[in-house]
């Protein structure tokens, strides 16, 4: 083997080389990007979840301060007891209405004797 063709063996290693040096660059550079993507994609993954849990715990503790079902029963019932005695009183002083016009009728009719 000759000098020339040594040096010319040595350029294509060196070629080789050089061109998989290249494309190792290429593919680490590729998977760097990749991998800060995903790293910022985790990031505002976590930030959302740590906002849905402190929502969630808004609405948990907000939850708990609401009326149950029994309260909204004893609620009702409370409130028809009201309107039961309000209806009552509606009568009675309808009642007392009339008494007092047919009062005031004898009065207008017959005087004040």
């Amino acid at each position: 083997m000759t000098v020339e063709e040594k040096m010319f063996w040595l350029q294509v290693v060196h070629i080789v080389v050089t061109f998989g040096i290249g494309i190792y660059v290429w593919a680490t550079g590729r998977h760097r990007v990749t991998n800060e993507r995903i790293s910022d994609l985790e990031e505002a993954v976590d930030h959302r979840l740590d906002t849905h849990s402190e929502r969630l715990v808004r609405l948990e503790t907000q939850i708990k301060a609401a009326p149950t079902h029994h309260d909204l029963g004893a609620l009702y019932a409370k409130q028809n007891e009201t309107s039961r005695a309000v209806s009552q009183l509606v009568g009675e002083v309808k009642g007392m209405g009339e008494t007092l016009r047919l009062i005031l009728n004898r009065i207008a009719e017959k005087g004040m004797k």
